[in-house]
């Protein structure tokens, strides 16, 4: 969820994304959608581990239509004989790879856990294998002139439509506007069923935690454990949304110029966190006048997230700061840049969750105000949104009655999901507890610190919540 998720996006339509369905406590009993939920998970071997396929239909209102692949990963529980169930793991992005995150996980998270639960994740619909799948690929540059009178966003509007046109033609026009999350969280509820899961146990991480609250609201009875690790939201509007992340990196920001040298014990762009912010805007100055401002800010901001990353941030920093020696590195390119998954899904996806102007002066108006509030901010992260379809239920906030006690985990200094989100989701969520990590960075459970593990561990296994008000003083918190 980098602070330049915007920077190309969008796919110039007027059909929007389908509205959630209708609350059912059981759908797996609607004859229409019996195959999806009866099907079995073949479960093959894949180096290590094991891997499968899930059938699940494109349009949940037409499940003889089209359909979509999810591949599946399975790391089977290290201790059989104590297995309690299936674990089902839900990365970030949108666009992260659950096959890939699980690969990764499999052998690092807390010994306990792995060795009561199958862990489980997928590729959401559209992404890594699933099929089909999100594609966005450009040529050339686009003919079409800036349009006036938008000094801030203008230029990027003609590159922006032309990404949206490749991502609807490369896509599938019919295809693009179910990749939301409302229709993955029907996927995920099929995935319980057909992986034997009477009731869920679902860990969410940054954007995973999106998946995983609005499968509370919607099937609150069906929950056995959940963890949602680095809120994300869903309450706040397209502009909002935007808005309060850029102000969460620019706190980050601060947090590192003041911390640096003891956080990384490597050479620093500064003394102190004054002289460090100069050399920010100093730098962050430079590349504007060179026409690489974005780009710059996107590497900054890629960095901040972590502290075990802020030594390769120092290194930017102090690249950038020296002095010229005649390369043009520093010039932008002409030719496009190859889309990723991950690029094309987080525009893609944040954009279908939420409803969005398509006149193009409220985009200037967030480009104003998002400068305003970070040195980060190029003014221009939102403007995808304007030729995505947008959705057509306005953003919620999650109550989730009836659902089991659900752990959150926030941590009070996060560039990707502001500690707040947390906050507001403990406060509207009726059964949840908030366990804060006061320290920076993001999604930590799984190695990052021993209090947060063990306090979700014992969740997981035997259900027993902390005790509030719960906190883990991992680092000095920013």
């Amino acid at each position: 969820m980098a602070l330049s998720v915007a920077l190309v996006a969008g796919c110039a339509t007027s059909q929007g994304s389908p509205a959630p369905p209708t609350k059912v406590d059981e759908p797996e009993h609607d004859a229409a959608l019996a195959p999806f939920y009866r099907q079995t998970v073949n479960w093959q071997p894949c180096e290590a581990l094991q891997c499968a396929k899930l059938t699940v239909p494109m349009d949940y209102r037409r499940p003889d239509g089209p359909k979509f692949t999810v591949p599946l990963i399975k790391a089977a529980a290290t201790r059989p004989g104590g297995r309690l169930g299936t674990l089902v793991a839900g990365a970030g992005g949108p666009g992260q790879s659950g096959v890939a995150m699980v690969k990764d996980i499999a052998g690092t998270w807390p010994a306990s856990v792995r060795e009561r639960f199958d862990l489980v994740g997928f590729d959401p619909r559209g992404i890594g294998g699933s099929e089909p799948r999100l594609t966005c690929e450009t040529e050339g540059e686009p003919t079409e002139k800036a349009p006036e009178g938008l000094p801030l966003i203008g230029a990027e509007v003609p590159r922006t439509r032309q990404y949206a046109e490749a991502c609807l033609r490369d896509t599938g026009r019919e295809v693009l506007p179910h990749l939301g999350t409302d229709d993955i969280v029907s996927d995920l509820d099929v995935l319980r069923v057909a992986t034997g899961q009477e009731k869920l146990t679902y860990v969410g991480f940054s954007y995973g935690t999106r998946i995983g609250q609005l499968y509370a609201e919607r099937f609150p009875k069906k929950i056995r454990a959940m963890v949602l690790d680095g809120v994300d939201n869903t309450y706040l509007d397209w502009r909002n949304d935007t808005v309060e992340q850029a102000k969460s990196v620019e706190e980050t920001l601060h947090a590192y110029a003041k911390q640096c040298a003891t956080r990384t014990d490597k050479p620093c762009p500064g003394r102190d966190e004054t002289e460090i912010l100069a050399t920010v805007d100093r730098v962050l100055a430079k590349a504007d006048k060179e026409g690489d401002g974005a780009s710059l800010r996107e590497a900054i901001s890629g960095k901040l997230t972590f502290p075990a990353d802020w030594a390769e941030l120092s290194g930017i920093l102090l690249g950038a700061d020296a002095p010229a020696d005649g390369r043009s590195d520093g010039e932008p390119s002409d030719a496009p840049e190859e889309s990723t998954d991950t690029t094309d899904a987080l525009t893609v996806v944040n954009c279908l969750d939420r409803p969005h102007p398509a006149d193009l002066a409220p985009y200037e108006e967030a480009a104003r105000e998002l400068r305003r509030v970070s040195r980060l901010s190029s003014g221009i992260e939102a403007l995808g949104c304007a030729f995505l379809p947008t959705a057509t239920t306005p953003a919620r906030t999650v109550h989730a009655d009836g659902a089991p006690p659900i752990l959150l985990v926030g941590t009070t200094r996060d560039a990707a999901t502001p500690y707040d989100w947390a906050q507001h989701l403990a406060g509207s969520l009726r059964s949840a507890v908030l366990l804060s990590n006061e320290d920076i960075g993001h999604a930590v459970y799984g190695g990052t610190s021993s209090c947060v593990d063990a306090a979700v561990s014992r969740y997981l296994v035997d259900l027993t919540l902390p005790a509030t008000p719960a906190r883990c003083a991992t680092g000095t918190g920013g």
